[in-house]
C-alpha cells in the first residue's frame, strides 16, 4: 500500500552552514557584488543579457532566498531583475517559501582611467 498524501522531507537548518555554495551566495549578496531588485530594470545600469526565470524552493526563508542567489552565480550572473517571494502554509503548520526572479547580465561599468 503506498502512502500518497503527507508532508514531504524536510531538509535540516544545518544545511546552509555546510552548503559552500549558499555560503558563497549570501556572502556576496551581502558584499554588494550581487544586485536583486523588484524592478524590471537595476538603476544606472544596462542589462546586455538575460538567461532566464531562476526559482528557489524551501522550508526555511534564508535556503530559498540563498538558494536563488547561488542559482544566479551558477549561470554567472550580475543580478536578478523582477524578483519575487511568497509563502504557502500546509495544513499542520509548516511554511514552504519560493522566490524567483529572472537572472541577467549586466553592462560593465566604465572605469575612470
Amino acid at each position: 500500500m503506498a502512502l500518497l498524501f503527507g508532508s514531504p522531507k524536510r531538509v535540516s537548518k544545518d544545511d546552509t552552514k555546510t552548503d559552500q555554495r549558499t555560503k558563497l551566495a549570501k556572502d556576496m549578496y551581502l558584499a554588494g557584488k550581487l544586485k536583486i531588485v523588484t524592478t524590471e530594470t537595476v538603476p544606472g545600469r544596462d542589462i546586455v543579457g538575460a538567461f532566464g526565470l531562476i526559482v528557489c524552493r524551501s522550508y526555511t526563508f534564508d535556503n530559498a532566498f540563498y538558494g536563488l542567489m547561488a542559482q544566479a552565480i551558477d549561470v554567472n550572473a550580475d543580478a536578478i531583475i523582477g524578483y519575487r517571494e511568497s509563502v504557502a502554509f500546509h495544513p499542520e503548520g509548516d511554511k514552504y517559501y519560493s522566490c524567483y526572479g529572472t537572472a541577467v547580465r549586466l553592462k560593465p561599468l566604465k572605469s575612470n582611467k
